[in-house]
């Protein structure tokens, strides 16, 4: 397996201390290459004023590390490398900068590191860690976020080089009061398959705050961008009016009508003089001074089937982690942003809709909003044709393939009759909000219970879809290839 490294000697940042002997902090991010594999880069610090140091044969005080670092799967050992690396006392008011590159398999993984300061008697300093590599080929895609500490233009390849620029990495998740910029990198793949050559679409970077998911735009970069295999996203965000706290970076690509198709973030804490007061003074007619400690939370997880991937992601630790308050701006804020002229407004349209899903698809151990019915009509609105089967038989025919028409012209498209479908129900909507037109669901009570119907097919874009949904639909009874009466009902929308 390909790795790269290098040492490298950092001014003195504030090492964290994991223990009375050797100090050092590390970090993961993942990165693709779409036309070979992804990786891993593995960054680890030791602080070199931590280190124990002796006399070499020159007489130099030198210092000497022992790095392991285990990567498996499953149990699996998938990279091991065990190094020295030697430091020199007149170094020790700096840090030791390591960086791997590893190339490893879509996959969760976990690490080892064992860092041994081999002047020392005191044990190894040992971290055990995970992370994850999920980059699908020819699918658009965000790599890890990496905070980094400067960057310039690669005049000699090395192993800070990436994508013709020398990045220089920032370990810590936690930003000085006196540092007024955040500087970021990301890489997005494969924008060219999602939006065509050339098409443009959009990046955007802003910050999030992590508890109450409230997203600051006026500190927010937005910019148009050609599709291309790989981009690179790099810059700075003025962070000198931001208050004291926790948040996430994020990189967002999302198309011309704003619809998200990627992300990545990472996250920091931000140190600040400022007050903390990041909860803004709701205006006196907001609407969530009227909703009840004891019903926010639930108000909170309705709006998951119109939240965003990270929103979404989000919700849980919000109800759990969040003041009321904190709750109450959240839900605000929310639809502020879909309707910044009129949040109130949107609010009650979105909780009629949502009272409605709640009285016609609830369960006993299910809201509507949590059911697939639900979710699909809080998200693409009433269906424009609504087809109700209960119990139906078919009298369709078989589908054969361009192969099959060739080769045997004269044949005939013969019947496949006497087939029961379990009960299901198709929606057709003419567009859907995401401007797709002539998309359906197919929804079915696989036990026959009419209470709550699973969602089996569509073809919206980001939706489950299944070529050979009828033949579920049957129990297998209809063979796959045919078409019958339910298929051609989804088809024709009647």
């Amino acid at each position: 397996m390909k790795r790269l490294y290098f040492l490298l000697l950092l001014a003195l940042l504030p090492i964290i201390s994991f223990s009375q002997g050797i100090n050092a902090i590390y970090s993961f991010t993942t990165y693709d290459i779409p036309s070979q594999k992804p990786y891993v880069e593995i960054n680890t610090s030791i602080d070199g004023n931590s280190l124990v140091y002796v006399k070499d044969k020159d007489s130099k005080e030198t210092g000497l590390v022992e790095l392991t670092i285990i990567i498996k799967q499953d149990s699996i050992i998938k990279y091991v490398e065990k190094r020295d690396l030697r430091i020199n006392k007149s170094q020790s008011n700096a840090s030791v900068l390591d960086i791997q590159r590893i190339v490893l398999d879509n996959g969760r993984y976990k690490a080892e590191f064992e860092i041994k300061d081999k002047n020392d008697s005191k044990p190894a300093l040992k971290i055990e860690d995970a992370f994850e590599i999920n980059y699908t080929k020819n699918q658009i895609a965000v790599s890890g976020v990496q905070l980094i500490d400067s960057y310039q233009k690669t005049n000699t390849q090395n192993i800070r080089s990436k994508n013709g620029y020398d990045i220089m990495p920032y370990l810590f998740d936690a930003v000085d009061e006196h540092k007024n910029q955040i500087t970021y990198y990301a890489e997005i793949y494969n924008a060219d398959k999602e939006f065509g050559l050339d098409n443009y679409y959009v990046v955007s970077v802003v910050l999030e705050d992590i508890k109450t998911g409230k997203k600051y735009q006026e500190i927010q970069k937005i910019r148009r961008e050609k599709a291309k295999e790989v981009t690179i996203e790099m810059g700075s965000l003025d962070i000198e009016t931001l208050p004291q706290g926790g948040y996430y970076l994020v990189v967002e690509a999302r198309d011309g009508k704003n619809i998200l198709y990627a992300y990545s973030k990472t996250g920091f804490f931000r140190y600040s003089k400022l007050s903390a007061t990041d909860i803004e003074i709701l205006p006196l007619d907001a609407f969530v001074h009227n909703i009840k400690e004891d019903q926010i939370d639930d108000y909170i997880y309705s709006i998951t089937p119109i939240a965003s991937d990270d929103k979404k992601a989000n919700l849980r630790h919000i109800v759990i982690k969040s003041t009321f308050e904190e709750k109450q701006y959240f839900l605000y804020a929310f639809f502020r942003n879909i309707n910044p002229e009129n949040p109130n407004g949107e609010w009650k349209y979105y909780k009629e809709q949502v009272d409605y899903v709640n009285e016609k698809y609830s369960t006993q151990i299910k809201k509507g909003y949590q059911t697939e019915m639900g979710r699909v009509y809080l998200q693409y609105g009433k269906p424009d044709i609504l087809i109700d089967e209960k119990f139906k038989s078919t009298s369709g025919t078989r589908v054969r393939s361009v192969a099959d028409q060739v080769g045997n012209n004269e044949a005939v498209d013969y019947p496949a009759d006497g087939i029961t479908y379990m009960p299901y129900q198709i929606w057709k909507y003419k567009k859907t909000p995401f401007g797709e037109v002539n998309k359906g669901f197919v929804f079915y009570a696989p036990q026959n219970n009419l209470i709550e119907y699973q969602l089996l097919h569509s073809d919206a874009k980001g939706e489950p879809s299944d070529r050979f949904w009828e033949h579920r639909l049957t129990r297998n009874a209809l063979n796959e290839g045919i078409e019958g009466a339910a298929g051609i009902q989804f088809r024709k929308g009647y």
